[in-house]
């Protein structure tokens, strides 16, 4: 770690730590008001040392360049391990017994208030201007532009572009989304700017690849290289050597046995456990609808499921009775309207929607009944979108890949556009999805759903 990422890791460390205190008093104060054995602060503080360590060991402070789902993996298995190491010494050593349920409370609660208070310190670090490494990217071409682009929109990876360079004359002076290209890789190498540097240049040939990493690598303590590995799953790559030789392992991970078990039991507890709590919301949407306008409380969509087969998808209504009807007319009678409908199949301003229909939208609540679709293992809590029969002809060649799964209730379509996306986007966000699939892929997008949903952005 360089002195120049110090601060930010201090800062995620001591996030850590007051996490980690406030979870032990929060514990300690609920076995106490339970009238259960109380937490012994002296092995507390030694198995939070312990925790603090694994997650250094893990890089997590700062974290530079790590994606949110592998993020997410190290945080949960890591305070997962150390948990259960307290509980095997414990039960090793009777004389240091702890209270059991006192432990598993603590670090239930240290698993969530960490991780969220994590995300608060880092936001508030990027709000600051206080958090990333600067990079030098080498390579000026459409490749290095992507990278920097989603670099910008993305800071939480840790890596802020500054500088790129190009061995093309007609590049230099120019910039990548307000990066500037400085002049060849050579003058990188002479004056570098930076101590991370990443090359972008996919397309050049074996033997040039090979002498510009040999020789940014001699002089850069970090690099990394973007390898000519386009439309390639990049969530399920795996490295491998055999002998002298690298190799990378592609995993297809949604077409293994266990993972779609694994994928079908999140989906049936959270989504059972979610039904439980939701309840009294359901029952209050369902009145609300009902005073509103007349018509039946859920409404029952086709909708493309699994291998192609069509299901009834359930939402609460949010249209008057005869929508379709109505937009029939609607787009025959405006040609702008009939576009829009065509380019995102959706209408931003709809007359068809009734007053608290618009509400329900705003925030995705017209979709909590899916609930029941997941529950039946015709839809999955996430997934690719759920087409619409009528939509399979626009899908094209993707419909088998994207039938392959379950459809979701969120998906990467909805936290990365939403309705502003167009539909050959949506496309594109669900192959990604089902050929970068992981549980902790899955944990993500439902935590940024719920920040998505609450903000409202892109709903309509």
């Amino acid at each position: 770690m360089s002195l120049s990422a110090l601060p930010q890791s201090l800062a995620l460390l001591l996030g850590d730590v007051l996490s980690a205190l406030l979870a032990y008093l929060m514990a300690s104060s609920l076995m106490k008001a339970l009238g259960r054995p109380a937490l012994q602060l002296e092995s507390t503080l030694i198995w939070l040392g312990l925790w603090l360590l694994w997650r250094a060991y893990q890089g997590l402070y700062p974290g530079y360049g790590r994606s949110p789902q592998t993020e997410l993996r190290l945080h949960t298995i890591g305070t997962l391990q150390v948990a259960v190491a307290q509980l095997a010494a414990a039960v090793a050593v009777h004389r240091f017994a702890p209270s059991v349920a006192g432990v598993v409370t603590q670090w239930t609660l240290i698993l969530i208030l960490a991780l969220l208070v994590r995300y608060a310190v880092r936001a508030l670090l990027i709000h600051l201007g206080h958090y990333g490494r600067p990079i030098s990217v080498m390579g000026a071409g459409s490749t290095a532009a992507l990278t920097i682009a989603h670099l910008r929109t993305h800071p939480a990876y840790g890596l802020n572009p500054v500088a790129a360079y190009d061995d093309n004359p007609a590049l230099h002076g120019t910039a990548l989304h307000s990066v500037p290209v400085l002049g060849p890789i050579a003058l990188a190498l002479e004056n570098p700017l930076t101590e991370h540097a990443l090359i972008s240049i996919p397309g050049a040939r074996a033997q040039t690849q090979q002498r510009l990493v040999n020789s940014i690598y001699a002089v850069f303590p970090i690099t990394w290289v973007i390898p000519d590995l386009f439309g390639v799953p990049n969530q399920a790559l795996q490295p491998h050597n055999i002998g002298s030789v690298a190799s990378l392992e592609i995993r297809n991970n949604l077409r293994s046995l266990r993972a779609r078990a694994v994928k079908r039991v999140m989906d049936f507890v959270l989504s059972l456990v979610g039904l439980l709590l939701l309840a009294p919301v359901l029952l209050i949407i369902a009145l609300l609808i009902r005073l509103d306008s007349p018509g039946p409380i859920l409404y029952k969509a086709a909708r493309l499921g699994r291998n192609g087969v069509p299901f009834s998808c359930y939402k609460f209504r949010s249209m008057y009775l005869n929508a379709e009807e109505r937009l029939q007319d609607l787009l025959a009678e405006d040609p702008g309207l009939r576009t829009e409908y065509e380019t995102y199949h959706k209408l931003k301003d709809d007359p068809r929607v009734t007053r608290i229909g618009s509400l329900l939208r705003k925030y995705s609540l017209d979709e909590l009944p899916q609930i029941i679709n997941v529950l039946r293992g015709e839809m999955s809590l996430v997934g690719p979108r759920p087409y619409l029969p009528r939509e399979q002809g626009k899908m094209g060649a993707m419909t088998g890949l994207i039938t392959q799964v379950r459809p979701g209730m969120t998906g990467y379509w909805q936290v990365s556009g939403r309705n502003s996306s167009t539909f050959e986007e949506r496309l594109a966000m669900d192959r990604f999805y089902i050929t970068n699939w992981t549980p902790w892929l899955d944990l993500v997008i439902l935590l940024q759903t719920v920040r998505v949903v609450l903000i409202g952005k892109g709903a309509y």
